[in-house]
């Protein structure tokens, strides 16, 4: 009997204790999820922040457009982390339940061996029996195990009674976290409604927008057309900047090696590409190992509203834009700020346009801030991480919008920056 009701206890323990792992696991998941859609909120913010900046008296336009579209998609990742901690929560209730029933279990288990000694011993309760159950041995040893045997037992009753005061109060605390679950459950439902609610109106101001949008197709096509050329202009100028700055390390190369000059030599990353010094190869390597934590590179909050590469218009058919970097929109008087440690190879101004460009070398790195209305820094300056190095150019005929374009190459290919920034 003993051996049966051991293995009942190792089987039940091990379920207590796999239950309660799933439990601790779900709760840390939630957490996990509570902390992503924080950061999503914390994006939408700054969204909201930026759609009221603009200037409701200029009516519809596509930079509008891409705001609450921009906006919309957050909301939807919102949406989308609340149903998946709607999901872990449920998990989370059925295992607190199925932990509720083996401790119910267990409490019966103990109930039950309690009462049965209880009974037992009320129907032996006189001190007569105690002394006659002693005394009537055959020797002392006897006597004496006796006497030690009701100590113990009687010992044993306590520790059960204690047993069952501890088991109710882990029942009553499981069934206390039971319920708190299940109000954590319904004030997420409710959060789940109210952003649902707010995404049918933004979508429905969305699609009156994208409507009165196509009805001034050719406005329309202008403004994408001028922002596609301004984008390709800048690109080329970069890209010339780059082919100069390579050229120039080539060119200091081979005058060092003729006249045996003692500066430090500069070797080449690849074939044909930007010969460094060893100060600008520990730079380059530096600025390597920080990808993925490099800051973002403009101070105050910001939203990005034209990813990397080229990607197919979201709402827009038909339309499809490239971008050798990406498009950051911020605040009124946001300035930029240098991502890493370098020199500034070239201050320019920006193609049809009155903004400036300002580049920035890390060894065989270049980063790019494009679209300043001031500049506080020039040609050689060395820079530090965070440093800021202009102003931000808020365009007051186009939504009072405040838009920073910003790239990172590695000699002349185009990199992703929102791999590299944190």
């Amino acid at each position: 009997m003993k051996k049966y009701y051991f293995i009942y206890q190792t089987v039940v323990l091990f379920l207590v204790f796999l239950l309660f792992g799933t439990g601790r696991l779900a709760s840390q998941q939630v957490k996990d999820l509570e902390s992503r859609r924080k950061a999503v909120l914390e994006e939408m913010e700054v969204t909201s922040q930026l759609l009221k900046e603009i200037r409701s008296s200029t009516g519809i336009s596509l930079n509008h457009l891409n705001l609450l579209t921009a906006q919309i998609q957050s909301r939807q990742k919102s949406i989308n982390l609340i149903n998946k901690e709607i999901a872990v929560i449920d998990e989370e209730i059925a295992a607190k339940k199925n932990e509720l029933t083996v401790l119910d279990r267990e409490l019966q288990v103990i109930r039950e061996k309690y009462a049965f000694s209880v009974n037992s011993m009320y129907t032996r309760r006189s001190g007569q029996y105690k002394w006659l159950f002693v005394l009537s041995t055959n020797n002392f040893a006897q006597m004496i195990r006796r006497m030690r045997y009701i100590r113990e037992y009687a010992e044993w009753q306590k520790q059960q009674g204690s047993l069952i005061i501890k088991k109710q109060e882990e029942v009553n605390q499981k069934q206390s976290q039971l319920e708190q679950t299940r109000s954590e459950k319904e004030a997420l439902i409710a959060v789940w409604k109210e952003e649902n609610n707010r995404l049918q109106q933004e979508e429905s101001s969305q699609k009156t927008e994208l409507q009165q949008l196509n009805k001034k197709r050719s406005a329309l096509q202008a403004e994408l057309n001028r922002q596609r050329t301004q984008a390709e202009n800048i690109n080329r100028q970069i890209e010339k900047i780059i082919a100069n700055e390579i050229a120039h390390s080539n060119k200091a190369t081979g005058k060092a090696g003729k006249t045996g000059a003692t500066e430090t030599p500069r070797k080449a990353e690849t074939t044909g590409g930007y010969k460094m010094t060893g100060e600008e190869q520990k730079l380059s390597g530096d600025f390597t190992s920080n990808r993925g934590k490099l800051p973002y590179p403009l101070s105050g909050k910001y939203k990005i509203i034209r990813p990397f590469g080229e990607y197919q218009h979201p709402q827009l058919k038909k339309v499809r834009l490239k971008s050798s970097g990406i498009i950051l929109q911020t605040t009124a008087g946001a300035e930029a700020q240098a991502v890493f440690d370098g020199v500034v190879s070239m201050v320019f101004s920006v193609p049809g346009s009155t903004c400036y460009g300002v580049m920035i070398r890390h060894g065989n790195y270049v980063t790019a801030y494009i679209n300043l209305s001031e500049v506080y820094v020039k040609n050689g300056d060395k820079v530090s991480t965070n440093q800021k190095i202009g102003r931000i150019f808020t365009d007051k005929k186009n939504d009072n919008t405040t838009i920073l374009h910003f790239e990172i190459r590695k000699e002349r290919e185009a990199l992703n920056p929102e791999l590299w920034l944190r």
